[in-house]
């Protein structure tokens, strides 16, 4: 059963077993019986009204409602069309074909099923094992990982020359640890999920550093597992810890949902007290658990999808706690769906308090920031959210932000977008996180 769950769903190989044998299972369905002599004229029909109803539930679900936030790829569209194309074959195996053929029939239907949800799930990059798809955890206590939470934290005043004093040890580890810590909702009483810590080698050592730190949240529906398996952060954090002495900020990634479907939006409300979860309970366990630097300039915020609209609002919002943000791929403001259904659940009705929580409102009645940076990356192939990031820009460069831009190329709304720009983004914050003398490089 473990050996199922870690099955890599992004895997050519798993992609292209299913993909073959639903191929088969269609080809198996074309074959014309014996005793049904307009055969094909069953199967055109069958076909075309499989496809243009799948076409339809794409455009209505995908389009007009939206239910994802995010309007289908190309590849969302033909492949949900093909599949309704060959449910079209089913249907018509099923009800013009004997017993033995209606076997095959449902067992094909299952088959095209998986691998059109395989297909859209690699489109987006979202689950990469069934664990993750189930919605099981697997990243281990930090604990468990090879390193346990020290003790009282002895924070100190940010170093932001810390790369050129400090020295690695030689026995400092070549990569980091991470794993998962339970952080309460003391003050919020918000039912968060486990967060994800990550220990650079840095911190890994006796007498280590006050370390910068770096909030880090999930799209939604999502998790904090999603950040370290599809966006890859690990990955990311130990590269650069690589190429710089074992430096590299502590970084957390809590959960600001409470589960994958929930959306809170960040703010204190009906929906939870997100917010402070976020900017106060979060940053008090981590304050008092690692050694890590004060003060705005040692602390950056970021996130992707609705997490880079929380960025872009605790950053606006909370100057005095944090310095910098990464924005991939983040919304215009709060939102769960339309507007009228934000203010309605979210906003207790209230299109002024809805509108006050709008990042580019905070922004504006805040005034002229003395000392931001605002990263802000999108795909290159994703209209929706290169708009408004641009809207969202443009604003903060206004409120005397200082701005940056990046398009990740060839990726729409999905997690290449969110790799790529945590990458660049985190690369980009390193001399001022006081980790390196220059922006580094993925």
């Amino acid at each position: 059963m473990d050996r199922l769950l870690t099955l890599p769903l992004l895997s050519p190989v798993v992609l292209g077993t299913v993909d073959v044998v639903a191929l088969i299972g269609v080809v198996v369905l074309l074959l014309r019986p014996r005793d049904r002599r307009p055969w094909w004229r069953w199967v055109a029909l069958g076909a075309l009204a499989g496809a243009g109803l799948g076409a339809v539930v794409t455009w209505w679900f995908g389009d007009v409602r939206d239910v994802v936030g995010v309007p289908p790829t190309v590849v969302d569209r033909v492949w949900i069309a093909s599949a309704g194309a060959a449910l079209g074959l089913v249907v018509v195996g099923l009800v013009r074909t004997r017993w033995r053929r209606k076997l095959v029939a449902v067992g094909v239907a299952g088959v095209v099923v998986l691998a059109t949800g395989l297909a859209v799930n690699r489109d987006g990059g979202v689950y990469q094992d069934l664990a993750q798809a189930l919605g099981r955890d697997t990243v281990p206590a930090l604990a468990d990982a090879g390193t346990a939470p020290p003790g009282p934290s002895t924070s100190t005043a940010f170093d932001p020359a810390l790369w050129s004093t400090w020295r690695a040890p030689a026995d400092m580890p070549t990569k980091g640890r991470f794993g998962s810590v339970h952080i309460p909702g003391v003050l919020s009483h918000f039912a968060a999920r486990d967060a994800v810590v990550y220990l650079p080698p840095a911190a890994l050592v006796a007498h280590a550093p006050a370390l910068p730190v770096m909030v880090v949240m999930s799209g939604q529906p999502a998790s904090p597992e999603s950040v370290i398996g599809p966006g890859h952060l690990v990955a990311t954090l130990d590269a650069f810890a690589a190429k710089n002495h074992g430096l590299a900020p502590i970084v957390v990634v809590p959960d600001q949902l409470g589960a994958d479907a929930d959306n809170p939006m960040c703010v204190d409300g009906a929906l939870g007290d997100s917010a402070t979860y976020v900017t106060r309970d979060v940053v008090d366990y981590v304050t008092s658990h690692f050694r890590v630097a004060t003060g705005p300039r040692a602390w950056a915020v970021g996130g992707f999808s609705q997490g880079g609209t929380c960025s872009i609002q605790f950053a606006s919002a909370r100057p005095d706690l944090f310095g910098s943000f990464v924005d991939v791929s983040g919304e215009l403001g709060p939102s769960l769906g339309t507007q009228q259904a934000t203010i309605d659940g979210g906003f207790d009705g209230s299109r002024v308090a809805y509108a006050a929580a709008q990042p580019q409102a905070i922004m504006a009645a805040h005034g002229r920031y003395a000392d931001t940076a605002a990263y802000f990356a999108v795909g290159q192939d994703d209209a929706r959210y290169g708009r408004i990031m641009t809207e969202n820009s443009a604003a903060a460069e206004r409120a005397g932000m200082a701005v940056t831009r990046y398009v990740s190329p060839n990726s729409g709304h999905d997690w290449t977008t969110a790799t790529n720009g945590f990458a660049h983004g985190i690369g980009a914050l390193y001399p001022r996180l006081g980790l390196a003398d220059r922006v580094q490089t993925p």
